[in-house]
């Protein structure tokens, strides 16, 4: 920011680039009213110490000067703070440049009363003084340094124009040297504050950027972990996604107290329709059956999943064996029903057959008894002429055996 353009009282340095809480703390801190306390305090003091060395009533006047420039600045504060949440209209701006500037004003004519006409020790006392409000107005100058180098410049005129009335002719350069340091202060505080602003809202872009880099990185280790889990032509859970559910499936139906029910389902004579249509039509086969398969299967907690080649697998917690067999030959009809004339060469519908297995409540399970059991009762299945259902009924006696091929069903 160039030395003119800060000259606008009403210049908000960085208005464009800072936040919304960074402008609302900065008004805040522009409103708080204890430097005005402060400069008031020390202008009543030397406003006592000319009434003590005879200019009484330079005195009184000076201290009524800053009193009300103190009052009109309280005002201002409660003003503000009373003001609705989050409304930071232009007004709270203009209100705090014409305060300030009045508040400057004060302070100057102030300054001057007690510099013409006064005891030495009270134009000294009253140049300290000053000075220390100056430079305090200087130190706060890099959020509005129009308003700060306005309030100095009237501080300083009105009482060069007091010293130079009252003999003190070398006040005048000083006052101007004095100035022109503050100036160069304030210019220099301006530019630490633009870089300031520039530096946190690089860090914050960056922050933001690291943020959605971080999301979307979440976003792909989930989408990585889900097809880690999933078989890439069904879409359905794949082998080892069935591996983990069956082992948390036992150890909670165990836990609990509830029936766990397993089926394997087998598409009868795939290979035989892969050489007669081909391997395309055999996968879009699979695909067609899969969602029958998946629209059958609705049962909380259930899984689907395929096991391999044209095996599917079926987890139902808290389902029994009577409720299992319905869902199970529900399965089978569905399967049955699926028309495949759309695929080349329109082969026939396709059936599949269905091993289940079914384990009472608080019955001791293992994943290895469950499957064996199960392709048990698939094999019976087949062995009976194929689309059909069969249920491994033997489950509580030879839980930790594998079932013979021949197992009672």
């Amino acid at each position: 920011m160039r030395f003119l353009e800060m000259w606008n009282p009403l210049t908000f340095v960085g208005y464009d680039i800072a936040s919304k809480r960074q402008i609302e703390e900065t008004v805040r801190e522009l409103y708080n009213s204890k430097p005005h306390i402060a400069a008031t305090l020390g202008f009543a003091l030397a406003g006592l110490s000319a009434a003590m060395s005879g200019a009484i009533w330079s005195g009184i006047a000076a201290t009524l000067v800053v009193l009300a420039c103190l009052l009109f600045r309280l005002v201002m504060e409660r003003l503000f703070i009373a003001r609705r949440p989050g409304e930071l209209e232009p007004k709270w701006i203009r209100l705090f440049v014409f305060g300030s500037l009045l508040s400057g004003f004060g302070w100057g004519l102030s300054g001057a009363l007690l510099l013409y006409g006064t005891s030495a020790q009270t134009q000294a006392l009253t140049m300290a003084i000053a000075c220390a409000i100056m430079h305090g107005a200087a130190g706060r100058a890099y959020m509005m340094p129009g308003t700060a180098l306005f309030n100095i410049a009237f501080i300083i005129g009105q009482m060069s124009i007091a010293a130079y009335l009252d003999g003190n002719y070398i006040y005048v350069p000083a006052f101007l040297l004095y100035f022109t340091f503050l100036a160069s202060f304030i210019l220099q505080m301006v530019s630490n504050r633009l870089c300031q602003l520039h530096a946190e809202q690089t860090a914050d872009r960056l922050y933001q950027e690291i943020t959605e880099k971080n999301e979307l990185l979440r976003i792909a280790n989930e989408a990585l972990a889900t097809k880690a889990y999933e078989d890439p032509l069904t879409g359905l859970a794949n082998r080892r996604k069935f591996d983990l559910v069956i082992a948390e499936t036992l150890a909670g139906a165990q836990q609990e107290a509830l029936p766990v029910s397993l089926m394997i389902i087998d598409v009868d004579h795939f290979k035989a329709f892969n050489d007669t249509y081909g391997h395309q039509s055999g996968d879009e086969c699979l695909q067609l059956l899969t969602k029958a398969i998946s629209n059958t299967i609705s049962t909380p907690g259930s899984l689907v999943a395929r096991y391999g080649g044209e095996e599917f697998v079926v987890i139902l917690p808290g389902q029994d064996c009577a409720e299992a067999r319905v869902i199970a030959e529900n399965t089978r009809i569905a399967a049955r029903l699926t028309s495949l004339d759309m695929l080349p060469n329109t082969p026939p519908r396709q059936t599949i057959s269905i091993g289940l297995v079914s384990c009472e409540a608080g019955s001791l399970m293992t994943r290895d008894a469950m499957l064996a059991a199960a392709d048990a009762a698939l094999y019976e299945a087949k062995k009976q002429g194929r689309n059909r259902v069969c249920v491994y009924s033997d489950m509580s006696r030879e839980q930790h055996q594998t079932p013979p091929a021949g197992a009672t069903l």
